[in-house]
């Protein structure tokens, strides 16, 4: 078996170290014969790195790094090109704006002396400009391929000043492109954000934003396909570790790693997950262990999102341009940094609109154990065992124990991260008993209407409807509120689907009492069941 190219993002290293490379080159092959300025977002640890090393590797004519794949029959003759590759994992942009802009600095002069080229402009736009007219001049039409464009500001996201100065530098680098069409062969940039290329990209107009583009859904990542083709003899090597059965083992790898798409038909896989996946021989969360995203946590809870509503998302706009960092529209966000992915595509009067859900096991599990921490003001271990005591307690049909474990679980909630909604307490029900393995699907649709929950055990069904009390409900009393749960359940018929299941079919009404209807001197919100 050909080695994994794990954390390695360089295509020429992939080819001349033996390793496995999925052939993207038809997509190269499109790119360079169609148009010149290209710009594409994806999440991070998608394969858009190894994109951009390979065009690096066409442009420089290195022609017998492309043998036995697509583009080598399709290429006629190699030209090559003066590349420029903007890399910002060699920049220090965290700092502050001074030691940002030195550090781009030395990193454009050290491009151009890879060149043979001496800088004299002391300004960042001014240099880049120059550098790009002296190598024209030198070695002909350039090429500037930009990886993560938007690195130095998404990583900033949590602070506004500096996030605001690292745009106005890059706004410079960029806007110095503005007007140099002569001396350009191609034009690449990624990242990860589409919000806020349009507050740096002043005057390129001339980009094609492919992102969203249906001839290129597949140009990063791989499909079921490509896994298959290229992936076979790993995967076999999991498989008989467990000693599963073929068709369960890859339904099993499909729901936690498949599933990210942008038009709702391609499904993909995550290439560093699924690496690593290949490797360990474990189902881990791989993908979402490389990176927390605090700020995301920090945005949803300042918003008062509740978890539930990012389940089964829609949105017409997911690009969501702003200029306000205070503002970040949370939906497009979710999306382009790969939390949330489109399921399917709907059409009104010629409008898009775009249905959302997590794309995987991996994305829901990871998420929703960051999101339950966020939202109780608690660290992530602490969590795990009461959330087991929860899924123990119903499991056994202990409701009393389940209550009174929930009571303590919500007690210990700081007052003021608590939302005076009842999907936010059914929603924390929901992320403890997912914390654990509990399959529980959220506002089931059925012919009667909507169930706030159905949890499904080995031997037995669980109905759950959730309702809360507040200052301004009619109802105040709790074991009115969890009655009128229970009624609800059998006037709706809600457990009809489930009757000959073969399995044991409980009702479970759950009421909520807002804790502003207790006097300060009352800790707990009281919680019932029937």
């Amino acid at each position: 078996m050909k080695n994994i190219p794990i954390s390695i993002q360089t295509f020429e290293s992939i080819i001349r170290g033996g390793m496995i490379y999925v052939d993207k080159t038809n997509f190269i092959h499109q790119l360079v014969s169609e148009g010149r300025y290209y710009f594409l977002a994806r999440p991070r640890r998608f394969g858009k790195s190894l994109l951009l090393t390979t065009l690096k590797s066409y442009f420089q004519g290195k022609k017998e790094l492309f043998e036995g794949l697509f583009i080598a029959e399709k290429e006629k003759e190699w030209k090559k090109y003066p590349v420029i590759h903007i890399d910002y994992s060699l920049v220090e942009y965290r700092k502050n704006r001074a030691t940002f802009e030195l550090s781009l600095m030395s990193h454009i002069k050290s491009i151009a002396r890879a060149h043979g080229i001496e800088l004299t402009e002391a300004v960042i736009g001014n240099a880049f400009t120059e550098l790009i007219q002296k190598l024209y001049e030198k070695k002909g039409k350039v090429v500037v391929l930009v990886d993560e464009y938007d690195k130095p500001m998404v990583d900033t996201l949590t602070k506004p000043e500096r996030f605001a100065e690292n745009r106005e530098i890059l706004s410079q680098l960029y806007g110095a492109m503005k007007g140099l069409d002569e001396y350009f062969r191609f034009v690449m940039l990624t990242g990860v954000s589409r919000f806020s290329k349009v507050n740096v990209f002043s005057g390129m107009n001339n980009l094609d934003d492919i992102s969203m583009s249906p001839e290129y859904t597949t140009v990063a990542g791989f499909t079921l396909e490509e896994v298959k083709q290229y992936f076979t003899p790993h995967l076999e090597a999991v498989r008989q570790r467990f000693n599963a059965p073929e068709d369960y083992f890859m339904k099993t790898v499909q729901e936690n790693y498949n599933g990210f798409s942008w038009d709702g038909e391609q499904k993909l896989y995550n290439p560093f997950s699924l690496f690593k996946f290949l490797k360990d021989k474990e189902f881990g969360n791989y993908w979402f262990s490389s990176g927390t995203p605090t700020f995301l946590i920090e945005l949803i809870r300042k918003k008062q999102f509740i978890p539930e509503e990012l389940e089964h998302a829609r949105a017409t706009d997911l690009e969501g341009a702003t200029r306000n960092i205070q503002n970040l529209p949370v939906i497009p966000l979710l999306f382009q940094t790969g939390y949330l992915t489109i399921q399917k595509v709907e059409y009104e009067n010629f409008k898009r609109i775009f249905h959302l859900n997590y794309p995987n096991e991996e994305v829901r599990s990871s998420f929703i154990r960051y999101l339950a921490a966020g939202f109780v003001g608690k660290e992530q271990h602490e969590l795990q065992p009461e959330a087991l005591d929860l899924r123990d307690a119903l499991r056994g049909e202990r409701l009393e124990d389940f209550i009174t474990i929930l009571q303590s679980f919500l007690a210990d909630i700081p007052a003021r991260l608590h939302i005076p909604k009842e999907a936010y307490y059914h929603s924390l029900v929901y992320m403890m008993l997912r914390l654990v393995g509990v399959q529980l699907l959220l506002e089931k649709e059925t012919s009667k209407g909507r169930i706030d929950a159905v949890l499904e055990f080995p031997d037995k069904i669980y109905i759950i409807e959730f309702k809360f009390g507040h200052a301004n409900s009619r109802i105040k009393n709790i074991k009115t509120l969890a009655k009128k749960a229970i009624e609800q359940i059998k006037a709706q018929k809600y457990a009809d689907p489930h009757l000959n299941s073969g399995k044991r079919v409980l009702l479970f009404g759950v009421g909520f009492l807002d804790r502003e209807l207790f006097g300060k001197s009352v800790e707990l919100p009281s919680t019932t069941a029937s």
